[in-house]
């Protein structure tokens, strides 16, 4: 065999080229494309380039396009190889410039932040030595990566939060345009529609109020928050998707990564979880296992950490994260705040909400997720709508412009 070809592009969409045996040209070269050991899909060198024909290559019939399956993230170039189909020969690929970052050694296999790496301590120490971060900003990130959450109490101020619940009441009574939530009321059916105040009290969510609400970018960028979210992040936040409840929800314990995607690297991710009024236990509380954003990866279809595409192995996940509590010796941890507390946590601290056992309870609170404002959540790929700049903290939504 003489075979020869081209990468002429590999990225998260598309791996494109050709490929040619010189000795036996009319025999079209098949390839498999494997990410973390288990093949994604094969492709064929058998499409038709007008330059490969100019070039009197192959009659110009030896170009190949493979698109990547939806949801494949940049971090997996790290990851990919091509081999020959169905043999032990691999082709020689250039290196994704993009995962630079990602080659550091860290917890997971998809990367992460830098106190995920392994490290942290040397550098949280270099930091602390030349004045970046203070004695307490030092500990509470040491604490994060311990434990995988901090609390900041008192981070919003009582009145903030009350300006925001009377704009709340507002909106549920006379909701702006363009605002929705994510509910299953009347009937168990998921759907997107704007706000309806007979659904409030149920299993609904609010979504994104921050594009109209300026008491809400308030909250959510109070500045111990931010604060921390920018030294966690080595970079400003970019807040990208919130979610208002009224009252509990009872949720498996689960792990944000699975469902909340951020671009080229998954774990370039935390939270927050604001109290707007003191919680009570049995309301349907904030539960997340001590420790668990250092387990080991689960990889839906051997190689993602995404769920989308591998729907059937949800079970099998929330499944892992009970498992991974107990093999680890996890602790359950509960989060019964008070007003204006704050809980900021890692991508992969497994979370949830119990039963709830107080039903005439309210739990009035703010979830938030952020990246690092130099990435972009999956969403805006296809979706850009206009977002908002501030010197603390950006905003963009995935269903509307930021007002």
């Amino acid at each position: 065999m003489a075979i020869r070809g081209s990468i002429d592009r590999l990225d998260e969409l598309l791996l494109e080229g050709w490929a040619v045996d010189d000795d036996h040209p009319e025999t079209k070269l098949a390839f498999d494309v494997i990410v973390n050991d288990k093949v994604i899909g094969r492709f064929v060198a058998d499409l038709f380039r007008q330059d490969l024909k100019d070039a009197e290559i192959a009659d110009g019939e030896c170009a190949f396009s493979f698109q990547m399956p939806q949801f494949f993230g940049r971090q997996d170039l790290a990851n990919l190889k091509i081999r020959f189909a169905d043999s032990n020969l691999f082709l020689t690929l250039p290196t994704p410039t993009s995962t630079e970052e990602l080659v550091r050694p860290t917890v997971s296999r998809f990367g992460g932040l830098w106190v995920d790496r392994t490290d942290f301590l040397d550098k949280l120490g270099l930091k602390h030595r030349t004045g970046k971060l203070n004695d307490a900003l030092a500990a509470r990130l040491l604490q994060f990566a311990r434990d995988g959450f901090t609390v900041i109490e008192k981070a919003v101020q009582p009145k903030l939060v009350d300006r925001l619940r009377g704009e709340l009441d507002d909106i549920w009574h006379t909701p702006p345009a363009g605002l929705l939530t994510e509910t299953f009321e009347p009937d168990g059916v998921m759907r997107y529609v704007p706000p309806d105040a007979r659904w409030r009290a149920g299993r609904t969510k609010l979504l994104d109020i921050y594009t109209h609400s300026d008491a809400a970018r308030q909250v959510i960028a109070a500045p111990a928050v931010v604060e921390f979210l920018a030294a966690l992040f080595e970079d400003k936040p970019k807040a990208f998707q919130s979610l208002n409840f009224h009252t509990g929800l009872q949720q498996p314990m689960h792990k944000d990564t699975a469902y909340v995607k951020v671009d080229g690297n998954p774990l370039a991710l935390a939270a927050t979880w604001t109290a707007l009024e003191d919680i009570e236990a049995g309301t349907g509380e904030l539960e997340y296992f001590i420790g668990s954003h250092r387990a080991p990866d689960f990889l839906f279809g051997g190689f993602s950490k995404w769920m989308e595409n591998f729907s059937d192995e949800h079970q099998a996940f929330l499944d892992s994260v009970l498992a991974d509590a107990k093999t680890y010796q996890q602790t359950r941890g509960k989060f019964l705040a008070k007003k204006g507390d704050v809980l900021v946590w890692h991508a992969d601290l497994a979370n949830g909400n119990p039963a709830m056992l107080q039903r005439d309870k309210t739990r009035q609170s703010l979830v938030t997720h952020f990246c690092p404002a130099k990435l972009e959540p999956f969403y805006r790929r296809s979706v850009k709508h206009e977002g908002r700049s501030a010197p603390s903290c950006d905003f963009i939504s995935q269903y509307q412009a930021v007002k």
